[in-house]
């Protein structure tokens, strides 16, 4: 009851990184039945292009074998040593058999999640030898579709085999008396057909499995909306505490921009709006900058500051304006500004000379 309650409240698709984080633990969506019936697959492929090359070279290997190899002599020693050379020779004629069914199973993986390394399902885990979990494992949904696919796979080889040989059955059961080797050439087409309707029904039955495995992977990976902000929390950081670390960073740059008021040429101002420093040095600046500005109460203390350290105010709204929406701090002003900004600092530079 608590699980279904636990799942109803899961309404959010799992975020990437519940994803990546799953993906390290080596938990991604993955059917045994596509591994199968790519296997399958490569197994008629090989049975079509390779499979009488093999069985020739096998039977050729078996007749030596009855024969008592070269000298026909079937002592004990001898059986040992044409058994040893024959098991050779015959895992030698497999080897590519057996490089095409390894090529298969990992073609099937990473068809299924791509390229993955992961050692954490291999790691001891008390959960995994755990009895009441064990248990719980046997009676789950999981444990029920399985078998499910199992009566389903036994049911689909059946009906496909007796597809494959009703036609030929009466055929097949006349060649009781044949030898072994035209019992196997006459066997084979029928071979290659059962294998291939057999691949192919466990092709679709791969598909379909694919889809549904992906599906409750993504399922049981869902999240509650809480589960949801939580991450983004541990992600992005608290948003309180990112507040409050953006309003310290503004403290600390309205902070070093107050210093510079005072060692400003002029303030410009609204005259109650705006409030814009400004400064230049000649022969260090190619044109005046913005050393300091503000709206409002901030345009207030600038005032205030450049009054207590005797830097001159000069009421200009428009300049004002124009400095304080077009020029951030610590920029030169804009060519079009250049005669209005000279004008008041010949002003300010007229009443230093007067002063």
């Amino acid at each position: 009851m608590a699980e279904d309650t636990d799942k109803e409240s899961k309404t959010e698709d799992p975020t990437s990184k519940r994803l990546s984080d799953a993906r390290e633990r080596g938990q991604v969506p993955n059917s045994k039945e596509v591994s199968t019936a790519l296997l399958l697959l490569a197994a008629t492929g090989l049975l079509i292009f390779q499979g009488e090359t093999v069985w020739l070279a096998l039977q050729e290997k078996l007749r030596f074998f009855l024969q008592g190899g070269i000298n026909g002599e079937l002592t004990p020693y001898g059986v040992v040593t044409i058994l040893r050379e024959m098991v050779i020779e015959v895992l030698w004629d497999l080897a590519p058999t057996f490089l095409v069914f390894l090529v298969a199973s990992v073609t099937a993986s990473f068809i299924q999640h791509g390229f993955l390394i992961s050692f954490e399902s291999i790691k001891p885990s008390f959960s995994k030898i755990n009895p009441l979990q064990g248990l719980k494992r046997l009676f789950s949904m999981n444990a029920f579709v399985d078998l499910f696919k199992s009566v389903l796979k036994m049911t689909l080889i059946s009906i496909v085999v007796y597809m494959a040989i009703r036609d030929s059955l009466d055929r097949i059961l006349g060649l009781a008396g044949t030898n072994i080797v035209e019992l196997s050439d006459s066997m084979a087409d029928d071979t290659i057909k059962v294998f291939s309707l057999v691949a192919t029904a466990f092709l679709v039955l791969a598909i379909i499995d694919f889809v549904y495995q992906r599906r409750e992977f993504m399922q049981n990976l869902r999240m509650t909306k809480q589960e949801v902000k939580d991450e983004q929390k541990q992600v992005e950081g608290d948003p309180l505490i990112k507040g409050r670390i953006r309003q310290i960073q503004r403290e600390m740059a309205q902070r070093r921009m107050m210093e510079e008021v005072p060692k400003a040429d002029v303030v410009i101002t609204n005259p109650t709006h705006f409030a814009v420093a400004l400064k230049y040095v000649t022969g260090e600046m190619s044109a005046p900058k913005v050393v300091a500005k503000g709206a409002g109460f901030l345009a207030e203390r600038i005032r205030k500051l450049a009054g207590e350290s005797r830097v001159p105010l000069v009421e200009n709204p428009p300049l004002a304006r124009s400095l304080y929406k077009d020029v951030d701090i610590n920029q030169a002003i804009p060519p079009d500004l250049f005669k209005a900004v000279a004008e008041v600092l010949a002003y300010v530079y007229s009443l230093r000379r007067r002063g």
